[in-house]
């Protein structure tokens, strides 16, 4: 391989590797959430503002963030509660180590859950719900509840795409309670079985900055290369007395 050559070929890799490395999005999709068919219905215009989306993490790990997107006005304030995973008995062990750190929330007021696999409210009205597998169920009071414009972070051991499949078959299926809805109800909500990507997309490079990448790799070179040609030089001066 020629000098020229070898040149190219270490500029190409360079550029390519830090492309490769801004533009990769993480596997992500959202879902959202039913109101119960045949149960209450007095939180029934609110299904809409709670959502979660399934993020895959790589090594086998899954997380799932639960958004409520919900507006407070008076004499209210929805406010999720509990979650609950149900998963078919022949999903097999598609989630386990269930796992909560507050680096997973966006909290205003206070997010704080831990596990908790109480029965969800109106479960019995859902198809193919199976008891509740593993869930979580909030910490203390109405305030480290997921509130408006918070966020609850679970993370799990799990593939993603047997994960995802199943959720889209019905075989894992999950619900939410909120409570502090008007007149101070409550209400139980489970996923819908379609989902919108929400990977989050990383830009590209703007042309200039592909330039300087190739600028500084071209540099790296050039220096290492002029490096050699002043060693050379000085080897060829002869000292004289």
């Amino acid at each position: 391989m020629s000098k020229h050559t070898a040149f190219i070929s270490a500029l190409v890799v360079t550029t390519g590797v830090a492309l490769a490395a801004t533009a990769m999005p993480a596997s992500a999709v959202t879902f959202g959430f039913n109101n119960i068919a045949g149960g209450d219905t007095v939180g029934d215009a609110y299904n809409s503002k709670f959502s979660f989306d399934l993020i895959d993490q790589g090594n086998n790990t899954v997380l799932f963030k639960f958004a409520n997107n919900t507006l407070s006005v008076a004499n209210e304030d929805p406010t999720i509660k509990q979650v609950a995973f149900s998963v078919d008995s022949t999903a097999g062990n598609l989630l386990s180590g269930i796992t909560f750190n507050s680096s997973f929330n966006t909290s205003l007021n206070g997010v704080s859950f831990s596990s908790d696999t109480s029965n969800l409210s109106q479960s019995n009205k859902i198809a193919g719900w199976d008891g509740t597998t593993l869930g979580a169920g909030v910490v203390g009071g109405n305030a480290n509840g997921v509130q408006k414009g918070e966020v609850l972070g679970i993370q799990f051991t799990g593939n993603y795409n047997s994960i995802l499949d199943a959720i889209t078959k019905g075989k894992l299926q999950i619900g939410i309670h909120a409570g502090s809805l008007v007149g101070g109800a409550s209400d139980a909500y489970v996923n819908s079985t379609s989902y919108v990507s929400s990977a989050p997309t990383q830009s590209v490079p703007e042309p200039a900055t592909i330039f300087g990448l190739m600028a500084f790799g071209m540099g790296g070179l050039l220096t290492k290369k002029n490096g050699k040609n002043a060693k050379k030089e000085a080897l060829a001066v002869k000292v004289t007395v």
